[in-house]
């Protein structure tokens, strides 16, 4: 086609409009070749059919070559080397907690505008969410799960990269991802690989298959795919910076060699820490408050025998704190099972029938840390339990207690205790064993009639989990076996390895028959289902101004998405737990998880669009400076049922080439995005959290019991998060400019800039817990207070604590309500650069060269009216400054949002071999867990924090294809490596020690792979 029909057709939406050079697969130019026989336009973020585009628009696209130079055995892996990908919050190593998203699932979050805000489509068609939900900045997050999506049956990933909620509706705010699969395959294909990570046990191995073929004279193909993926997995021990929660080894020569917060072995261990309920002198270690040690540690102040002793204090010293990391899984083991069926008839010239079905299982199992209690849910044990070593002097029957120790003034009936903290290591680690299946349908008709392109269709996909935890504790049961009066009673005194390193296992376990009766496995199932219809109309060719021809799209939706998630009964409410020695009672009967109800939810929307596309001026016009000029303009109508809240959002972008080589573009246009159905349906979840009373606190320092504020010991508190149906939409607008050179000098050479900013308004939050105990300290100051922040009476002992400050008495927290709200504003912006160059072929083989940049410029979140009082407070004075309102301001490079991230690619190919080079870079970020211990003047606010490394990593590959009329014709063997210079993630104060979001694990990788076409 001429440049002339280019030029008058096309719209460059600040990457809304996406060309690609797409490659075919040929069995003579294999799909890693960077030979480029075909040319094919693809066209993300319009709907009229027809609209082509050159190549001079900016260019986000993942085709079969850089597929095959990212190496990626998994979506989340395909995924990542694009760098407007932002964070992965849905990650294997975010295994924490039952409440989060775990498993062989990976989230997508574009621009980093948060998870659940960008659209992930199949073939044009949204993707159902992955069943678990997690929380993100405090509130339920809910995501596409892109493992689901095998790199091996791809042609392309296409990136929409501006908001497009007027084009594709909800969830589009940061942008959308459209995956195409290879249909219309003609033959097929078998390959194997196998994968060895460099220095360690990890491996893994996969096959994968397809084939095509056209019949009924041609009219119709058939088209399927399969394949195997199993790796077997990795323990935390096999990485420096994973195998132990002390990482202050790792640090020597640093700023912050030796920084404690480096250190972050548990408080909860098998070295358990107690109240006795008896005064504080009755015993000689003078507090009713103690934990245990190995007796070769100073501060003993009573021998328990077997090398034991307790010292008093209610936080166990650093030096008996345990290794979360001890048993643990780094890498899952996993396997996947995919398979795909893609259908097309042509029942005339005008009609086409279509079909996609796709299967996907993944199964993951691993090892997370034992179980603890939390620290709001102590458990009592019984004065008259066996091992009570503060029981009665004689049991029941009269015999002598042999346990009980001597030299105390505790009376001869004993004393209860209260075990306030303690990590259940004899009954093992937990193991995390999550299934997921997951299936869609996709069954349509596309055509034409005159000079109406139409395509309708439906889907219907539904996705299921099953997350099984084991070596759960009931506390119920728990209570019972550590209450028996018999010598069967599990016993928590007994400590853990008094010689060697106290922090790894337990050397003195119970017996099996004592912790059989109350180890349980803990069960979340989770579904989520999608079923849409639509139906679209195009035209390009409506009718014709004098700078080309106006096309024109609309559209209709419907759409009808589901989700459940079932709790175990031991966390739903059905099993609770009401200590028998307190009487204190909680919705959870799981040591270590808070309670979470049963959730679920349906919602309807109905949506409708229109979109023109009119060309201004075209070069027949002989303008000056104006060899083209376009204009898109769109809408679209939303209703949500479930909220009954409406919205429309307007769309408005054009682009001018100023000459042939130099066009400029840009967009404007508005979003929304519904709050997800967990937040509207939640309907009331308590969390455990340790935080400060800075009420209580405050008391302390005008009495000079404390220094200040920042050494305001935390303790257990509950929160109660709700959702609601009254959330509104959050709203948002986004701006687009960008420039496209393409200069016919250089034949070949596209390059790209693009500024874009997006302003979210409304952002769906809660205030956080902290948050109000620190606004209910401000208003105490005043004469009122939270009532968000719910608190018992006070104590004699707290009246009198109040006497003589500022504050009216205050009872400890029972509760703090923390809902969720539409809150904050964020303002977001950046830019992205692209090169693409298709090097002529000078004789020495063919090159193609790949960039793609993303440079986040700022990410600033603003307060809602609360936070504007608290940091109003903290700004006058009114509040100490060790008050910290978190989450606020500007936020680039904080925990995970680095300022850089780019990939670039070359590939040369001359006869049957080929050759790639692959690198992949993550900026540097703050680690704001962990600041200096002796801070530096800077003008820079973060400057005393700790400093993420960036992260470049390099793949490299070679191929050989054998092309002669043997057997072996189409044999392709590939030997490559992944990460070549090994690189480790960067050191992070996290759980695995590095950002899992960002970074990975995995080390250098060698990979051989055989591939044979026929």
């Amino acid at each position: 086609m001429s440049t002339k029909f280019f030029s008058r057709l096309a719209l460059m939406c600040s990457g809304s409009v996406i060309a690609v050079t797409a490659v075919h697969a040929q069995e003579a130019a294999p799909p890693e070749s960077p030979q480029q026989p075909e040319r094919e336009i693809v066209v993300t973020g319009s709907q009229i059919q027809g609209a082509k585009i050159n190549d001079v628009l900016p260019v986000t696209v993942v085709d079969e070559i850089d597929i095959a130079n990212v190496a990626a055995t998994s979506g989340d892996e395909l995924f990542r080397a694009i760098p407007q990908a932002g964070g992965v919050a849905f990650n294997e190593q975010n295994d924490v907690t039952s409440n989060n998203a775990r498993g062989d699932a990976a989230s997508i979050n574009l621009r980093d505008l948060g998870t659940g805000n960008t659209l992930l489509l199949i073939n044009g068609r949204r993707m159902v969410l992955n069943p678990g939900f997690q929380t993100e900045l405090l509130v339920p997050v809910v995501s596409p799960d892109t493992n689901e999506i095998a790199p091996g049956s791809v042609r392309r990933i296409e990136v929409l990269r501006d908001g497009a909620s007027a084009i594709y509706g909800a969830d589009a705010v940061a942008g959308v991802v459209n995956t195409v699969l290879r249909g219309n395959r003609k033959g097929g294909f078998l390959e194997s690989e196998w994968r060895g990570s460099d220095g360690t046990s990890l491996y893994s191995a996969q096959i994968n298959g397809g084939y095509g073929f056209d019949f009924a004279d041609g009219r119709a193909n058939l088209t399927v795919y399969g394949g195997y993926f199993h790796e077997n997995g990795l323990p935390s021990s096999a990485r420096a910076y994973s195998a132990d929660d002390d990482k202050r080894a790792l640090l020597v020569g640093t700023p912050f060699e030796d920084d404690t917060q480096f250190n972050n072995r548990n408080t909860f261990g098998p070295f358990g820490q107690f109240d006795i309920q008896a005064p504080v002198n009755a015993t000689p270690i003078r507090d009713d408050d103690f934990f245990l040690q190995p007796s070769t540690f100073p501060g003993c102040r009573l021998q328990f025998g077997n090398g034991l002793c307790a010292r008093n204090g209610i936080t166990p010293d650093v030096a008996v704190r345990y290794n979360r990391a001890f048993g643990t899984t780094l890498i899952s083991e996993k396997t996947r099972y995919n398979a795909a069926l893609l259908f097309n008839y042509q029942f005339s010239d005008s009609v086409e029938g279509y079909f996609e079905g796709t299967y996907y299982r993944s199964e993951s199992s691993r090892n997370i840390t034992p179980a603890a209690n939390l620290s709001a849910v102590p458990v009592g044990i019984s004065r008259n339990a066996h091992w009570n070593p503060f029981g009665p002097v004689t049991f029941p029957g009269g015999a002598p207690n042999p346990n009980r120790l001597p030299g105390t003034t505790i009376s001869a009936s004993g004393a209860d205790i209260i075990m306030e903290r303690y990590r259940f290591v004899d009954v093992g680690n937990r193991t995390v064993d999550v299934d997921k299946d997951s299936y869609r349908l996709v069954a349509g008709l596309r055509g034409n009639f005159g000079a109406w392109d139409f395509d309708t269709g439906f889907v219907y996909s539904e996705a299921k989990t099953i997350d099984l935890e084991g070596n759960r504790v009931s506390l119920t049961l728990f209570q019972q076996s550590v209450n028996r009066s018999t010598p069967d009673a599990y016993n928590p005194f007994n400590g853990g390895c008094v010689t060697g390193d106290p922090g790894e296992g337990d050397c003195t376990p119970n017996p099996q028959n004592a912790i059989d009766p109350f180890v349980i496995d803990v069960f979340r199932k989770g579904g989520t289902t999608l079923a849409l219809a639509d139906f679209k109309v195009s035209n390009n060719n409506l009718f014709s101004l004098p700078g080309g021809d106006v096309g024109v799209a609309a559209g209709i939706e419907w759409r009808r998405e589901t989700f459940f998630d079932d709790r175990d009964p031991r966390l739903d409410g059905t099993i609770t737990w009401t200590d028998s020695v307190t009487g204190v009672f909680d919705g959870s009967d799981v040591a270590g998880t808070s309670a979470s109800p049963d959730t679920s939810g349906a919602r309807e929307v109905y949506s409708a669009f229109v979109e023109a596309l009119v060309p201004l001026v075209s070069e027949d016009m002989d303008i000056p400076l104006v060899h083209s000029l376009n204009l898109q303009l769109a809408g679209r109508m939303e209703h949500f049922k479930d909220i009954d809240e409406t919205a429309i959002v307007p769309r408005a972008a054009a682009s001018w080439t100023v000459v042939p080589g130099i066009t400029l573009r840009g967009a404007w246009s508005q979003g929304f995005r519904a709050p997800n159905l967990v937040q509207v349906n939640d309907e009331g979840t308590t969390r455990s959290n340790t935080r400060d009373d800075f009420v209580i606190c405050q008391a302390q320092v005008e009495k000079g019991i404390i220094a200040g504020l920042g050494v305001c010991p935390g303790e257990g508190v509950i929160s109660f998060r709700s959702g609601t149906d009254q959330l509104q939409p959050e709203d948002s607008e986004s701006v687009n400019l960008g420039i496209v050179l393409e200069p016919r000098f250089i034949p070949g050479l596209t390059l790209t800039a693009d500024y874009w900013r997006v302003k979210q308004t409304g952002l769906v939050g809660t205030f956080g817990d902290d948050n109000a105990i620190a606004l209910d300290l401000l208003l105490r100051l005043t004469g009122s207070s939270n009532p968000n922040v719910i608190r018992a009476a006070p104590t004699q002992e707290q009246t009198d604590l109040f006497a003589g400050t500022r504050l009216a008495a205050a009872g400890e927290i029972i509760q703090v309500l923390d809902p969720y709200l539409n809150l904050d504003s964020r303002v977001s912006k950046g830019w992205d650069f692209g090169l693409a160059y298709n090097v002529p072929d000078f004789g020495l083989g063919q090159f193609r060269l790949r960039f793609n940049a993303a440079r986040l410029e700022s990410f600033v979140q603003s307060a809602g009216p609360d936070g504007q009082t608290l940091l109003d407070g903290i700004a006058d004075g009114a509040l100490p400054p060790e008050v910290v309102v978190g989450g606020l301001g500007q936020l680039l490079e904080i925990d995970g949002r680095p300022k850089w991230r780019f990939s670039g690619s070359v590939n040369w190919g001359r006869g049957p071999v080929d050759v790639s080079l692959f690198a992949s870079y993550v900026g540097e970020v703050w680690n704001t867990s962990v600041s200096r211990d002796v801070p530096i003047v800077s003008d820079d606010p973060n400057a005393n924090f700790f400093r993420v490394d960036d992260f470049l990593t390099v793949n490299f590959a070679v191929a050989y294809t054998i092309e002669n009329d043997t057997a072996l014709d189409g044999t392709r063997l590939r030997f490559g490596i992944n990460n070549v210079f090994d690189e480790d993630p960067p050191l992070a104060d996290e759980t695995y020690g590095f950002l899992s979001a960002l970074h990975s694990p995995r080390g250098r990788v060698f990979r051989v792979e055989l591939r044979k076409a026929f």
